[in-house]
């Protein structure tokens, strides 16, 4: 059951983040939250359920758990319909979804309580990246007491999705995941997750803050998570095995981690009235998002689909999956340089990409059996 529900939100998400980069002709608001209510923020807890169960060395999520990402994505949609049609209804959704994440939270805390030895210091990456969606999502639930102060709350809610949520959940995952795809041995991962952790969270809150009050701490937020990004980088000189080759996941993950610290910068242009935020959040969709689910579902969901024993069939799967990794990378990052160009047709690159990366997804299913 797991993996069916794993399964089932990649495809949702992909569709989700096609149909978001399709829309941007739409209002800001709701092509954003097609992107991140939809697409991102239900794949997340649902590799969640997956990761925390490895990194406890527990067993794997079972039971009414399962619902809680597919809750999510109604909620995500919940939400897009209600910027269309009734705004109003945004407290009570965020109201909603903010109970889901809490259970997920309790969830994750008892797993962490009853780890068998010490939990691995990913864990305490996710439990942050959670905290920060909960105040997130507590700050558009406050919109129905504190109409007033909309704005503000609205800027602090983006910036602790981005740079807390999103952020700490993906960088966690990167550390780990980076070596794994590139088949490395890095004993340098685990004191990664330890000493890192307190730069990306004091990061992501001066950035929020900054964003909302006063620019000279996002300044100051943006250079402290710069630092375990430049970090994870600097790792990789290390490793034995070439990145930037086509076959496998890496190209397109060590492109996101790059992308991570321009998205940064991105920011704090913004942040600084010299960009756009439209143009600041596209730019993180493109080097950091796209690059980012697309990398972490052509390596992982070989696995999801046949949980347990390695078969050959993971390998054949992988590969078509990771095929064309390095032309996905250029058409995303094609797509970033002509945002920053200013130009109108800038999704094209990336939607075609993400396109053909779905119909990879959908034939592989079809193609790749576990008999393989």
């Amino acid at each position: 059951m797991s993996a069916r529900v794993l399964v089932g939100l990649v495809f949702a998400s992909l569709a989700a983040l096609f149909m978001g980069l399709a829309g941007q002709s739409a209002p800001a608001a709701v092509w954003r939250h097609v992107l991140f209510a939809m697409g991102v923020m239900p794949l997340i807890l649902g590799a969640m359920l997956y990761f925390i169960p490895v990194l406890t060395r527990s067993t794997t999520a079972r039971g009414a758990v399962l619902l809680l990402p597919p809750m999510a994505l109604v909620l995500g949609v919940g939400a897009v319909l209600a910027l269309h049609h009734r705004p109003s209804l945004l407290p009570g959704i965020a109201a909603a979804a903010l109970l889901v994440v809490a259970l997920e939270i309790a969830w994750a805390w008892r797993r962490r309580v009853r780890s068998f030895g010490t939990p691995h210091p990913g864990l305490d990456w996710y439990l942050f990246a959670l905290a920060a969606l909960v105040v997130a999502l507590a700050l558009i639930v406050t919109r129905a007491v504190w109409p007033g102060q909309w704005a503000l709350t609205r800027v602090l809610h983006l910036h602790l999705n981005l740079f807390g949520f999103l952020g700490l959940t993906a960088v966690g995952t990167l550390r780990v995941l980076l070596p794994t795809a590139l088949g490395e041995q890095d004993a340098h991962a685990l004191p990664f997750l330890r000493t890192q952790l307190p730069f990306a969270v004091a990061g992501a809150v001066l950035i929020a803050v900054g964003a909302a009050f006063w620019p000279p701490a996002a300044f100051a937020g943006a250079a402290a998570w710069a630092w375990p990004a430049l970090v994870m980088l600097r790792a990789m000189a290390r490793y034995r095995r070439p990145w930037w080759s086509s076959r496998g996941a890496g190209i397109v993950l060590v492109a996101a981690a790059g992308g991570w610290v321009l998205a940064v910068g991105a920011g704090l242009a913004h942040g600084y009235g010299l960009m756009s935020a439209d143009a600041a959040l596209a730019l993180l969709v493109y080097l950091f998002l796209l690059p980012l689910v697309t990398g972490a579902t052509s390596h992982l969901l070989p696995i999801w689909r046949w949980p347990g024993r390695v078969t050959p069939a993971h390998a054949v799967m992988r590969a078509w999956l990771t095929a064309g990794g390095g032309l996905r990378v250029t058409a995303f990052w094609a797509s970033a340089a002509l945002t920053f160009a200013g130009v109108g047709f800038a999704p094209l690159p990336a939607a075609f990409a993400l396109a053909v990366y779905l119909l990879q997804v959908s034939t592989a299913f079809v193609r790749v059996r576990s008999a393989a």
